[in-house]
């Protein structure tokens, strides 16, 4: 008979355990797939959402497990938690009810006995008894470890923290009159002045179930970077799509602005690697405290801008967009701008020409030859925009002018693509 600790032991060459052996891959794959599918998701569910961070964890499961049933001993929870904490602290962190993954790990476990029904002969009746005893006791300790997650204290406190320091740095943003208080209650001494990072990934905004993960995946991503350069200093609203992060600036008043860009820059590298995604991001150097709201106000609209201007990916400041920014101003001038480039919106032919005419300037072979036009044809678009808008693309004073107008319509309509005419018809 079994000591408690003592399971029946299953033989290193027992033919259905070499079956298994042999698709551990696969098995680990069919597996993650059938939990994924046996949630019922508010929105569809991409089973690859899970592939990469879950699936290495179910093999490696696997390959500690195999290894166990030939000595016959009961895995013990320190082994079990070695497999399952990284992923259910992950997916609590990421707001899937813990509900959701009991149904996901019965569901695995359901098709894992149906793949060992369907592999076995006639001769396995000992190893699949064996094998149901091994999951029994496996599945009770995987759920007891999951419970514990989502009921940890400590797990909570950080995540009361996190919630904490994200209202601290909201309240700098929105100019709170009581900030001070609210940093004492945090434990946070305020700096006199921060440098202002605003950032946001190049993504859409989260509107499906997957997206909402995919950005609450970002976020814990993106904090366990902010923890490796001070999470205590680096405050944040960063919620996987677009925030804002406040880095207390030295005392001594920036004598060098490349520093502070390199410095910004390293950080924004470094989410970019860590999230697997391009960021866009602009910063304001040593704002006061009662000027970090409209440094703030500055730096996300510069990275908007750089982002509907198709500007790569990086980290930009005001210098770098300059033009633009003043171009798109609201105000009766930026409407008037608007309304000198209204006649071409139905000409995407000639929208096309004065993009690549404006990007090249006088060299028309290379404005030419980007369209995939004779230079003869330009010329003639170009002259039709005159004869359309009232101005001249080739004049200097009217075609920065021009120029403005473009900006203004690409940033109202970064999400309208100038529509591709054939060769040779002018739109």
């Amino acid at each position: 008979m079994s000591s408690p600790s003592q399971l029946p032991p299953i033989p290193a060459d027992a033919p259905l355990r070499k079956v298994i052996e042999d698709r551990i891959d696969e098995i680990a794959t069919t597996l993650l797939h059938e939990a994924v599918q046996s949630i019922e998701w508010p929105t569809p569910m991409p089973i690859e959402h899970f592939d990469g961070e879950v699936a290495p964890y179910i093999i490696g499961g696997f390959l500690y497990g195999l290894g166990l049933i030939t000595e016959g001993r009961r895995v013990t929870r320190a082994e079990v938690a070695t497999f399952v904490l990284p992923v259910a602290e992950r997916h609590a962190e990421d707001g899937i009810p813990l509900p959701f993954l009991f149904t996901a790990l019965h569901a695995g476990i359901r098709k894992l006995w149906e793949i060992v029904l369907e592999s076995a002969s006639e001769g396995d009746s000992e190893t699949i008894a064996a094998l149901g005893m091994y999951l029994a006791d496996f599945t009770g300790t995987i759920s007891v470890l999951m419970t514990e997650v989502y009921q940890d204290s400590d797990f909570a406190l950080r995540a009361t923290a996190r919630r904490q320091l994200g209202a601290l740095c909201a309240g700098l943003i929105d100019g709170a009159p009581d900030i001070d208080v609210l940093a004492k209650q945090v434990g946070i001494k305020l700096s006199d002045r921060y440098d202002v990072l605003a950032i946001r990934v190049d993504t859409d905004e989260p509107r499906t179930t997957h997206e909402i993960l995919a950005a609450r995946r970002r976020l814990r991503l993106a904090n366990q970077v902010f923890y490796g350069r001070g999470a205590g200093e680096i405050l944040n609203t960063f919620d996987g799509h677009a925030g804002v992060i406040l880095l207390p600036a030295p005392v001594v008043e920036h004598c060098d602005d490349s520093a502070v860009t390199g410095h910004l820059g390293a950080l924004v590298a470094a989410l970019s690697d860590r999230l697997d995604i391009a960021v866009y991001a602009a910063y304001h150097p040593g704002a006061a405290l009662a000027a970090i709201p409209a440094a703030v106000s500055e730096a996300d609209e510069i990275t908007r801008l750089a982002r509907q201007l198709n500007r790569g990916p990086g980290i930009y400041q005001l210098a770098d967009v300059l033009f633009e920014y003043q171009s798109t101003r609201p105000g009766p001038a930026r409407d008037l701008l608007a309304c000198r480039i209204a006649p071409l919106r139905d000409h995407p032919g000639l929208l096309q020409a004065l993009q690549a005419h404006l990007q090249h300037g006088a060299d028309r072979k290379a404005a030419a030859a980007e369209l995939f036009i004779h230079p003869n044809t330009l010329t003639y678009r170009l002259r039709r925009i005159q004869d359309i808008t009232g101005y001249d693309p080739t004049d200097p004073h009217q075609s920065r002018l021009l120029a403005a107008a473009m900006t203004v319509h690409t940033v109202d309509h970064a999400d309208t693509p100038i529509a591709v005419t054939e060769p040779g018809n002018p739109g």
